[in-house]
């Protein structure tokens, strides 16, 4: 039995999304550039299913741009 996954909700910090893909107006998501290795880290199951929140969007970008090696 598979279960569907709970597309109001962040996969990774299961916090609201607040995906509105289903709204007249579109969604934030539609316009948001998801970098590749954030949505790796999505199981099998939600990958295009369920929308990553602008949180863990943005606090992967930050943390991607503090990511440096000392020499």
């Amino acid at each position: 039995m598979t279960l569907n996954p709970n597309v109001s909700h962040c996969p990774l910090c299961q916090q609201k999304n607040r995906c509105e893909i289903a709204s007249l107006q579109g969604c934030w998501c539609l316009l948001e550039k998801v970098p590749k290795a954030l949505i790796q880290q999505v199981s099998d199951e939600d990958k295009d299913k369920v929308c990553i929140c602008q949180a863990c969007i943005k606090k992967f970008n930050l943390t991607k741009e503090d990511n440096f090696t000392s020499l």
